[in-house]
């Protein structure tokens, strides 16, 4: 009747015989299911004290510090820089789902920026076809951003689509034209 509870293990038995206390008693259950009493009362004085509740207030505090706006790895990272305290982010992780705490996904913003206020747009001229068949045919280029400490560096670079080589790259602490145009004089 109950093999099928042995994927759970222990834990998974001693709920069952919490359970089923009314339909007998918890010795009876504990032997028929093959556990111990007293290692079911052990469990169940377990469940009742909650050893993380003032870590779960702190996260609680944290997330509502931030309107909600923060996951896991952002909450983290704050409990650290304000609180001083550094918890593993798996468990910063499993105490906001006991909470149900989840963060607030902003929408997407769609559309380029350029579009939207009215500046030139560059014309689709790859039109996804990544393949070169010889060396500076087709470039393409990107801006990644790095956070060192407590500043933002931005990294922009060339890549030829023939070799995946990187032409040219340059870094500076703004994210504008100019960081564009100086890596475009490189190549």
């Amino acid at each position: 009747m109950f093999e099928h509870l042995d994927a759970g293990g222990v834990k998974r038995k001693y709920e069952v015989v919490e359970q089923a206390a009314g339909i007998g008693t918890v010795t009876e259950l504990c032997r028929l299911l093959g556990v111990s009493r007293s290692g079911f009362y052990a469990c169940k004085k377990r469940k009742e004290r909650d050893q993380d509740k003032s870590l779960k207030d702190l996260i609680q505090a944290v997330y509502l510090k931030h309107d909600g706006k923060y996951g896991y790895r952002q909450v983290q990272l704050f409990l650290l820089e304000d609180h001083g305290i550094w918890i593993n982010h798996k468990k910063v992780l499993r105490l906001m789902q006991a909470l149900g705490l989840r963060s607030r996904i902003r929408q997407k913003h769609r559309g380029s920026y350029a579009s939207s206020t009215g500046e030139r747009v560059a014309e689709n001229v790859l039109k996804r076809d990544f393949a070169a068949t010889a060396p500076n045919q087709k470039w393409v280029t990107d801006v990644t951003q790095y956070r060192v400490g407590t500043t933002w560096l931005y990294l922009s670079a060339i890549k030829d689509l023939f070799n995946n080589e990187i032409v040219a790259s340059h870094m500076s602490m703004r994210n504008d034209n100019e960081l564009v145009l100086q890596t475009f004089a490189k190549a």
